[in-house]
């Protein structure tokens, strides 16, 4: 019942091919535009790593939740900038974002803060024991205070200062003062002073940069609060500018066009700043440099496959024709294939997006195998007709068969549960189930149309002659057990080197190396301990965002927690306490309404001159050891005292007068402002959440309330031990955490969890489908001898050269597998119709072996092509597929031809009918030469059979007609 299945099977595909191709042909056709129409209009490109996970959607959610309660974050691109001078960076930055204010391009940017609104309670950043520092210091220096505030004028300062050295109190006007426990002898520091003259000598030479020495009134942390509201990095050496650039809908690199347009600002803006060292990352700028990278090697690597591939079809084919019916044939599936996505999934992810070259190095080797077994048909003499289904008898198991383990290799990737992987998984199965399809119908259409107008090459009759003399497979067949001992030696070999295989799924490393957002996003996280990704968590209340932060900051992979309790001042009615009691420090000290005096150059010069001797005398001679920066800064002083009066000698005295004036004016004025903003901070109340910029509730306070963490990894989490451990960690305080951590950790993990998941499935089911072919267990662990043996030499390679697995290689490993599997499966079958029909095993087996080579060579020049990307995940790809194809192929052409010799020869001998074999163009019995038949052995040249007992020989001749 079964074999009048499978011969109704056989007429019914014949029949479509020899009796109707045209109305097949254009069937086929209007199926392909169609396919193709619908996935121009209505195909879909989804790149975010959050589509791969089972639980994406809900990652969707939480984003869409994020999306509406607050103002997207701008921090897809991160403009590094680098510069000796703060105010040139700063300057740089304000704008590059004063430009990208106004620019399509360009969603928000953020580059500065407006911090004046914390100004006026900047005391409230200050600990209880700084405020009581202060209050201290205050008092101390109260009444040099109130003589500045009443005689505002650049010699009283000088003389002050005199007063201040000569009692040795000079430190509590411009340092910190006392310090903590000391009560008397405090040691002068000359550094203000060095710092103030220089200033003054400077201004007098045209410079405006003025260095005061007030900060000891106002201490650093007060200023600190008082920030300029420029993003610095913690160690104030990195400056960044934050920007969100708007996506190109429908676009495969949605953020190509808007990274261009920032880089050409950047640079054109470098030119204005030439000094300045400037640098782009962030997450939209590596992908997009991702993606700029992949296309551009893509397009130049299909270039290369596509040429390398035709010369390969002519090469095998000797012509043109029949490789481009083939072509045909597969564009013809792959547009069956596009349609089938449209109507059922609707959208490409970041995995299925490489369905279409994977379809391509699988689907076509169907139609290799289909054109070599008729080429093989047609060269014994048959007709175009009878030559297609011959072939269709011949190939329509094995093709069917290989291409449902291949489709069911790939279909358990729907088993796993994680939606990336059942998309890949779907997808590619049903590709592979339509490019048989295709291969069993159009393409014996095809060759049918056009054998009726005698367009097909014919195969040269010395070519027959020549298949039918076994090549290379006559040196197998004699010398099998020394081949088997070879490729076990080279399994023995490969095992060893198996320990060097491992895994990187550090999806930077998969770049390409030296591009301007790799170096700086490594350069970020080296400087400022800073990683361009970070997790998303959100609180309810302040309490909650307090007690987060603190359960975040006490874990070992987590590096910092920026939230809004970060902005509010802990403790704050104490500290209203203790700024009460400073008020009246400064009640009497208010400065003079008057105008200030025109500073006086001979009293200046006379105030400083006193300075300069008391930097001379005894103390000088007597220092030693730890008084040698003391006598370093004394001589400072007396070089810039004489600087001051040698410059001031030179210039006319009323200019003198007059830079004196204005440096007075800035000087005192800043004295001024300090203690007006100190006499602020004194009266001002809380802070509460309303007083803060508007800029910093928008970061960290939805509209509804909401509260909003980021929390940044104190580890690289490029590296993916790393990345788990932050990810697990932050999951503990929060199971909702999101970002791109979150994301990606997710993706690495489905991955690698899904395709161990999937090969289990596969082999078991893989190894059900080959039993239902072949109905023995002996033939199904024959057709899988190229792949286990393949996989054992391509593990070997791939520790050898030091080649990892990592993201993107690991898509391509069912491409390999299905290659063995079809491999095994075309060579052990054709083998076993040998068998049955009585056939000579070597000279059979060359047109499946030379189908064999040719579709692994297509593939391993088609992938092979992609080692010449700068992209190290692509070129890995590459190279992997080379070598597993490659020693897949190997396997297959002598391994398994090996094997099935050996067991031809037990077969027969368990039979007592020699197998026959080709010797010198002659079908002789084996292990016999040609020269030594005697009556009762067979030969057979020509296709003739003689020497064999009459029934056998009839038998013979009957199964070879």
């Amino acid at each position: 019942m079964t074999q009048l299945t499978g011969q109704h099977q056989q007429r019914f595909l014949a029949g479509l091919a020899l009796r109707h191709p045209l109305a097949v042909v254009v069937l086929a056709g209007f199926g392909a535009a169609l396919s193709l129409f619908l996935t121009v209009r209505y195909l879909e490109f989804h790149t975010n790593r959050a589509d791969l996970v089972s639980s994406g959607d809900r990652y969707k959610q939480l984003d869409a939740r994020d999306k509406e309660e607050f103002e997207e974050l701008p921090e897809r691109v991160v403009v590094v900038i680098r510069s000796e001078n703060p105010e040139t960076a700063k300057a740089f930055a304000t704008a590059l974002g004063q430009r990208w204010e106004n620019d399509p391009k360009i969603a928000k940017v953020l580059y500065r803060i407006n911090l004046d609104s914390l100004k006026e309670k900047g005391l409230l950043y200050l600990s209880p024991e700084d405020l009581m520092a202060l209050r201290e210091k205050l008092e101390t220096n109260q009444p040099l205070l109130r003589e500045l505030a009443a005689s505002p004028t650049l010699q009283n300062v000088f003389s002050l200062i005199d007063r201040e050295l000569t009692s040795g109190l000079v430190s509590h006007l411009f340092t910190a003062g006392l310090a903590e426990g000391e009560e008397e002898e405090a040691p002068i520091d000359f550094t203000p002073l060095i710092s103030l003259l220089r200033s003054m000598n400077q201004w007098l030479g045209g410079s405006r940069a003025l260095r005061v020495p007030w900060d000891s009134l106002v201490p650093a942390n007060t200023e600190s609060a008082s920030h300029d509201g420029f993003l610095w990095s913690d160690d104030k050496r990195l400056l960044f500018v934050l920007a969100n650039p708007r996506k190109e809908i429908g676009e495969l690199n949605r953020f190509h066009q808007a990274v261009q347009s920032i880089r050409e600002d950047v640079r054109e803006l470098q030119r204005t700043y030439p000094n300045t060292e400037v640098g782009i990352t962030g997450r939209a700028v590596l992908e997009a440099d991702e993606m700029a990278v992949a296309k551009r090697d893509m397009s130049i690597a299909t270039l290369i496959s596509v040429v390398g591939v035709s010369v390969l079809f002519i090469v095998f084919f000797r012509g043109v024709v029949r490789p481009a019916l083939a072509a045909i044939t597969l564009v013809i599936a792959l547009c069956w294939s596009l349609g089938f996505i449209t109507l059922t999934i609707g959208h490409l992810n970041i995995l299925t997006i490489v369905l279409l070259p994977m379809l391509i190095g699988l689907g076509i080797d169907y139609s290799i195998h289909f054109l070599a077994r008729y080429e093989e048909d047609w060269a014994s003499g048959q007709t175009a007709g009878l030559g297609l289904r011959r072939t269709l008898a011949g190939t329509r198991r094995a093709i069917l068969a290989a291409a449902l383990t291949t489709a069911f290799a790939f279909f358990t990737l729907v088993l796993t549960g994680y939606k990336g992987l059942m998309e890949l998984g779907l997808l590619s199965a049903s590709g592979i189930l339509l490019a048989a399809l295709a291969t069993l119908t159009v393409l014996p259409a095809l060759l049918a149309l056009v054998g009726r107008r005698g367009s097909v090459e014919r195969v040269p009759a010395q070519r027959g002659r020549d298949d039918r003399s076994g090549g290379y497979l006559r040196a197998i067949g004699r010398h099998p057990w020394a081949t088997l001992a070879i490729s076990g030696l080279l399994v023995g070999l490969s095992v060893l080197a198996w320990d060097g295989v491992r895994a990187d799924f550090n999806l930077l490393s998969m770049q390409t190396q030296g591009t301007e957002s790799v170096v700086w996003a490594q350069k970020i996280f080296e400087s400022a301990k800073r990683s361009v990704l970070f997790e998303e968590l959100i609180a309810g209340s302040l309490d909650e965002v307090k007690r987060k932060t603190a359960a975040l900051e006490a874990l070992p992979s987590v590096g910092g927690v920026e939230s809004i309790a970060a902005v509010i001042p802990e403790d704050q009615p104490r500290k209203l306490e203790l700024i009460q009691a400073i008020r009246p420090r400064l009640a009497d000290i208010s400065p003079n309404g008057s105008a200030a005096e025109s500073p006086d150059v001979d009293a200046v010069r006379a105030v400083l001159g006193r300075i300069k001797f008391k930097m001379g005398g005894d103390i000088e001679t007597a220092a030693t050891g730890d008084e040698e920066q003391f006598v370093a800064e004394r001589r400072e002083v007396r070089r810039l005292i004489q600087e001051f009066i040698e410059v001031t000698g030179r210039m006319n005295p009323a200019a003198a007068r007059q830079a004196l004036w204005a440096f007075q004016d800035e000087l005192l004025g800043d004295l001024h402002a300090k203690l007006a903003l100190l006499r602020i901070n004194l009266t001002a109340g809380p802070l509460t959440v309303e007083d803060l910029p508007p800029a910093l509730r928008a970061r960290y306070i939805g509209k509804t309330g909401q509260y909003r963490l980021f929390v940044y990894p104190a580890e690289n989490i490029w590296e993916f031990e790393s990345l788990a451990r932050f990810v697990t960690d932050v999951r503990s305080v929060d199971p909702e955490a999101h970002g791109t951590p979150v994301t990606t950790f997710e993706f690495l993990r489905t991955m690698q969890e899904g395709f161990g998941r999937a090969a289990l499935y596969a082999t078991v089911g893989v190894l059900f489908i080959l039993l239902l072919t072949f109905r023995a267990v002996g033939p199904t662990l024959l057709a899988l001898v190229p792949l286990g043996v393949g996989t054992a030499w391509t593990l070997g390679l791939m520790g050898f050269l030091g080649v990892p697995f990592n993201a993107a290689n690991l898509l391509f490993l069912p491409l390999i597998v299905g290659i063995g599997i079809d491999n095994g499966i075309h060579m052990v079958d054709r083998f076993r119709e040998v068998e049955r029909t009585g056939g000579i095993p070597p000279a059979s087996l060359r047109s499946t072996g030379k189908a064999i080579t040719l579709s692994s060579l297509t593939t391993i020049v088609g992938f092979g092509s992609l080692m010449i990307s700068s992209h190290r995940g692509i070129q890995s790809l590459g190279l992997v597929v080379a070598l597993g194809v490659g020693s897949v192929l190997v396997a297959s052409v002598t391994t398994l031809p090996s094997l099935l010799m050996l067991l031809s020869r037990r077969t027969a001998l368990r039979r007592q009918v020699p197998p026959l074999v080709v010797l010198d163009g002659v079908r002789v019995l084996a292990g016999v030469p040609g020269d030594t038949l005697r009556p009762g052995m067979a030969s057979e040249r020509n296709g003739s059979v003689r020497g064999l007992p009459a029934t056998l020989g009839a038998g013979r001749r009957r199964e070879a007609a």
